[in-house]
């Protein structure tokens, strides 16, 4: 049987974009509690994400790159959330455009055109620049599976123990160190600002219409 699903598209929105988006599915999801009884991210939660998006996002565009990082978190945050809200309204709609329409989602054509389901990215390179601690991270392009957004996480000492994505969302044990994230769509990421002498390990993935694929295996570089 053919099924219609919420289209992930908003994985490649800029930032007034996303933040249009989010805005209608708050007003879906929320405002029609009817429908949608239990969602898997609180009303709270959700208004405080989109917040706290928009804040860092005007400090980015005030401040520029000393900002980036925590632009950068609050948006995976805000992702996040909205891949599991998608998830969460395809388990209601069961395929019914009009329920995921209502949710502030764009429906998908039929499941035949979706786009084919991302595998673990195998090949990436990281080099060090000429400026300390900026490291350089070069994901290999993905052909043929639709409109692609590459992502990388940097641990800082360690690899993190058991990574992995669940319903869009990146989760780690507990005792995994904090991790910096660039959810940008490119396939080139800096991390700028890394201690010298110290080694650092990188994650990549990537994200279409269809799916968030595995995380890579680690890779390790020694910030100079």
């Amino acid at each position: 049987m053919k099924t219609r699903f919420c289209r992930l598209e908003f994985h490649n929105f800029g930032t007034s974009k996303l933040d249009t988006f989010s805005s209608e599915v708050k007003n879906g999801i929320y405002n029609n509690a009817a429908v949608f009884e239990n969602p898997t991210v609180t009303e709270a939660d959700f208004t405080q994400a989109l917040t706290d998006f928009n804040t860092a996002a005007a400090d980015y565009a005030q401040f520029g790159i000393t900002k980036k990082t925590a632009f950068e978190t609050k948006r995976q945050k805000l992702m996040q959330f909205l891949d599991s809200l998608a998830n969460y309204v395809d388990s209601i709609a069961q395929g019914d455009i009009s329920v995921i329409a209502l949710a502030g989602f764009t429906p998908s054509s039929i499941s035949s055109e979706q786009a084919p389901v991302l595998d673990k990215i195998q090949y990436f390179l990281l080099k060090r620049t000429e400026v300390a601690g900026e490291i350089i991270v070069d994901i290999q392009a993905i052909p043929k599976k639709g409109t692609i957004a590459y992502g990388c996480i940097c641990v800082e000492g360690a690899p993190l123990s058991n990574p992995v994505f669940v319903n869009g969302q990146l989760k780690l044990s507990a005792d995994d160190p904090a991790v910096l994230q660039d959810a940008n769509k490119t396939r080139r990421k800096m991390f700028s600002g890394l201690t010298p002498g110290v080694v650092y390990y990188f994650y990549v993935y990537a994200t279409n219409s269809a799916s968030v694929s595995p995380l890579s295996d680690a890779k390790s570089i020694l910030a100079a």
